[in-house]
């Protein structure tokens, strides 16, 4: 993870100077062949040395591809599109842990590895054949440091900057800890734990990404709502029922609100990648993404499960996990408060939001 969020700084910074569809190849072609030698490991060294090869290749991807699917589709259906690009990461994502289990089973753990290189490579033959269009991509003079830090002086950059970490954070600490808290607190089995929370997850999580996307372009295109409206009060109305899933003893409404509070917290993986390219110059999407990306995942995710640990050694697993009920409505209350940045903005130009791209 350390190694990904760094990566994704210099190389953000070079997707907004270079030819976006070669980072993105480089990097599946990285993360491809290190994936497979990951599988020849026969040392902890080896393990750790290849998985932080990946890193650097998949820190290649995001913000290139993010900043791609930018200039691939207008400004109004952008949080649609990085929703559906999310939405494969998701399917992805739970595809490779169900497989992986299955896999292993039959044909032993590096069996994963080189079975999940393959499709990698050949996806690169694909991405090579994508027609790259530059609309606010083409102007790599103007991606150097001194407008680069200008990123740094937006005040609703550096506010959804901090409002990532507490939304990061908090999914960390879920993803860590809940089928743990499930095992502790309600005596489930780890199998009853892990296919209640699969379950949960793969209900809502495609749900909550897809519906995200969807109803943020409708309020940012029908009421010329900033993307952050819509996202700050997913957030805010989750938390009373992320409290209740912590608390109740009660099964029906434990599950329902679990549901509820995952695909509600789901919203932000499309819209949030739309607010910041919204946010910032079109020539540094690539780059504030990227640093969106180092500053969540070192700050936000990277620190979640150990401090969370931390407080369970000393109290106990449902005290720690409160920390995530306060981190979810800050993450909610920062994003109100860039929606109002943007607003205050927009009044002072005179100008339509949907223009307003240096705010």
């Amino acid at each position: 993870m350390i190694v990904h969020a760094t990566g994704s700084v210099p190389l953000g910074i070079l997707a907004d100077k270079w030819i976006r569809k070669n980072i993105i190849a480089i990097g599946v072609s990285i993360w491809s062949v290190a994936t497979f030698f990951t599988g020849l490991s026969h040392s902890f060294m080896q393990l750790l040395i290849t998985r932080g090869i990946v890193g650097i290749g998949e820190a290649s991807y995001a913000p290139a591809a993010t900043s791609l699917i930018a200039d691939n589709y207008p400004r109004e259906k952008r949080a649609k599109a990085s929703s559906f690009f999310h939405l494969g990461m998701f399917f992805g994502g739970t595809l490779g842990m169900v497989l992986s289990g299955l896999i292993s089973v039959h044909f032993g753990w590096r069996a994963c590895f080189f079975m999940v290189a393959v499709p990698g490579l050949i996806l690169v033959y694909f991405v090579m054949k994508i027609n790259e269009t530059k609309h606010e991509h083409h102007v790599a003079n103007e991606v150097n440091s001194k407008n680069i830090l200008k990123l740094f002086s937006s005040p609703a950059y550096v506010v959804t900057l901090i409002a990532g970490i507490m939304l990061t954070f908090t999914s960390s600490a879920i993803i860590s800890w809940m089928t743990q808290f499930f095992i502790r607190f309600h005596n489930y089995s780890v199998d009853q734990a892990s296919l209640t929370i699969g379950i949960t997850i793969l209900v809502s999580g495609p749900l909550g990404i897809y519906s995200g996307g969807h109803l943020t372009d409708f309020l940012y295109n029908k009421f010329n709502l900033p993307r952050s409206t819509s996202i700050s009060f997913a957030f805010i109305l989750a938390t009373p029922l992320l409290y209740i899933v912590l608390t109740t003893q009660n099964v029906i409404l434990l599950f329902a609100c679990l549901v509820s509070a995952s695909f509600l917290m789901t919203f932000y993986y499309g819209p949030m990648v739309a607010l910041i390219q919204d946010i910032v110059p079109g020539y540094l999407k690539a780059t504030a993404f990227a640093f969106y990306l180092f500053v969540v995942h070192i700050i936000g995710s990277t620190p979640a499960p150990a401090l969370i640990g931390k407080i369970s050694d000393i109290s106990n697993l449902q005290t720690a996990l409160m920390l995530i009920v306060i981190t979810n409505l800050l993450g909610g209350l920062l994003l109100l408060l860039t929606t109002g940045i943007l607003i205050r903005s927009y009044r002072k130009s005179g100008s339509i939001l949907k223009s307003n791209q240096t705010t």
